[in-house]
């Protein structure tokens, strides 16, 4: 169930029908909260003329944490949202958060404006497929696709794979059970799994500007290590359990024979577990630093995988664009804790 989830629908005129209404169903029928955002609040009809609303706040309205999931439907919408720089700055600001972000048909659109697609794997209405590309992002052809945060999908008959999907990232995947102590001794062993992987890679895979990259990701995860080490002292008063057995990448799987694509696969799926991790911890977690600290690193783990998927698209040889992450090196909020 989705209950005390707060999600925002974009719509403009000639908002898609049912791309709107039946995402907002469901989720209510799941029991979140929806609300729909427009431009203004002037009362629309979608470009079916099936449905007309009434947008229950403007753009202008919008505090960004106030909602844990945005979606984006399609129609002739998308192309006047984008155009509105308020619309703009929230998706944007909104992305950078890692919470879920969803699009549908041509709702892309709006993210292409807002500069978020590059190394992200989408999909969408096939009529804006070389859009998408031209944005940098990977197109797939298929009902759902997920990755990371974002959730796509290219036309109404596939609203019930997308509504799913959504509803699932929405809700988190951690275990219940876990309490918050147990989740960030997880949490420290993984990160120090990812930084010997990436130090061991940085050592064998060919090409200095690749190399420069895993070295730089290690020297991040080292980071998040001593900073999720030091929350957990000063929650339990006793230093954390450090345990790479399990974890999703470790140095034991660096052999002299792994080559740049079957680490950088590699890699790309362990920061996307350790993306779905963190989500689901944030949500479960009662202490507020926790959440806080789970949230940050769940929107370090996407930027990690984007900044890895640049290689996979230009393999085999990768290594010639190196981009650095965006995301803050101290969690908002949090300077004093450090």
């Amino acid at each position: 169930m989705l209950k005390d989830k707060r999600i925002a629908i974009l719509i403009g005129p000639q908002f898609h029908d049912e791309e709107t209404s039946n995402p907002r169903e469901y989720l209510q029928g799941k029991g979140a909260q929806v609300h729909l955002v427009g431009l203004d609040k002037s009362q629309i009809t979608g470009k079916l003329g099936k449905v007309t609303l009434t947008p229950d706040r403007s753009i202008d309205e919008l505090e960004l944490q106030e909602y844990d999931g945005v979606i984006i439907p399609g129609g002739g919408a998308p192309e006047r949202i984008r155009l509105n720089d308020k619309a703009i700055e929230f998706v944007k600001a909104f992305w950078q958060t890692g919470r879920p972000v969803g699009a549908i048909c041509h709702g892309p659109q709006v993210l292409i404006s807002a500069d978020v697609l590059e190394g992200v794997t989408t999909t969408c209405y096939e009529g804006i497929r070389d859009d998408v590309k031209l944005a940098g992002a990977h197109y797939v052809d298929q009902e759902v696709c997920v990755d990371g945060q974002l959730v796509t999908s290219r036309k109404p008959a596939d609203l019930p794979a997308f509504n799913k999907a959504f509803a699932d990232l929405l809700a988190g995947a951690a275990d219940d059970d876990m309490d918050v102590l147990s989740a960030l001794e997880l949490a420290i062993s993984r990160e120090k799994g990812a930084q010997e992987f990436y130090l061991g890679v940085a050592e064998i895979v060919a090409g200095e500007a690749l190399r420069n990259k895993f070295r730089y990701l290690a020297m991040t995860e080292e980071g998040h290590f001593d900073q999720l080490s030091e929350l957990y002292e000063k929650l339990a008063q006793k230093k954390p359990a450090v345990n790479l057995m399990g974890t999703e990448i470790s140095g034991k799987n660096v052999s002299p024979q792994i080559t740049a694509h079957e680490a950088i696969e590699l890699a790309m799926a362990a920061e996307q577990k350790a993306y779905e991790f963190y989500r689901g911890a944030s949500l479960k977690a009662r202490s507020a630093r926790a959440r806080e600290m789970f949230e940050y690193l769940a929107a370090e783990e996407l930027e990690h995988k984007r900044i890895l998927s640049v290689d996979k698209a230009s393999m085999p040889g990768g290594g010639a664009h190196f981009q650095w992450a965006t995301h803050w090196d101290i969690p908002p909020g949090m300077d004093d804790m450090w």
